[in-house]
């Protein structure tokens, strides 16, 4: 799996390539961290507020934005992945 992170003006998307069947291994693990449960130790997934998801064949697109009165960081939400990704599909 390779993944790619970005600012798109008020959002932080999160591109995934080549998921070989883990997107939905994925989105829970990123819906985890945004709903607070097993948080990472950077504390951006607090901030997390709305999540979208859309993608096809082996990629996902995943758009966060932030709470009210709060923004997201790209170095940051890249922390969580790291902590809250399976280990079997963060390589």
């Amino acid at each position: 799996m390779k993944y790619h992170i970005e600012k798109q003006g008020d959002e932080i998307v999160i591109s995934f390539r080549e998921l070989g069947g883990q997107a939905q291994a994925v989105i829970d693990a990123i819906d985890r961290c945004r709903q607070r449960t097993g948080a990472c130790p950077s504390g951006e997934c607090t901030k997390i507020g709305v999540m979208e998801t859309c993608g096809e064949s082996g990629e996902l697109a995943v758009r966060l934005k932030a709470r009210p009165e709060s923004d997201l960081s790209v170095a940051s939400v890249g922390e969580c992945l790291k902590y809250q990704l399976p280990k079997e599909i963060a390589t």
